[in-house]
């Protein structure tokens, strides 16, 4: 039986927990096909793979209402745009590409109403 209670999740949220899984698909393939010395070694891969698991539970938050998860993938997609900002001189198209989805997430998910709404006060 389908639970007709529960509405359903705001396209803003839906869009943002999308592009947040593809700026972190875009990061963990830029570790991986990076050409720095130790971008082969176990160590780049597990992080990229931590990185694909991170960004799934915070999806996953996002699609269950669950404010720390609003907050932390907020902070986590601005984190990324600073970090993105240290690389300005040498910049590629992926990281631009990864600043504007980031810089998309932030937006979504604490501009429009409908987001705001989404998530509970107070958690």
């Amino acid at each position: 039986m389908i639970d007709q209670g529960r509405r359903r999740v705001p396209t803003p949220v839906v869009a943002a927990a999308i592009i947040f899984l593809l700026g972190n698909v875009i990061q963990a393939a830029q570790i991986k096909t990076s050409t720095a010395p130790r971008a082969t070694e176990p160590r780049a891969t597990i992080f990229a793979v931590g990185l694909i698991l991170l960004s799934l539970a915070l999806t996953y938050g996002l699609w269950h209402q669950v404010g720390r998860a609003r907050t932390t993938t907020a902070g986590f997609a601005a984190f990324n745009i600073a970090y993105a900002l240290v690389e300005l001189p040498d910049i590629h198209a992926w990281t631009v590409l990864r600043m504007v989805a980031f810089a998309a997430v932030v937006g979504l998910l604490l501009l429009p109403a409908s987001s705001r709404q989404w998530f509970p006060h107070g958690t």
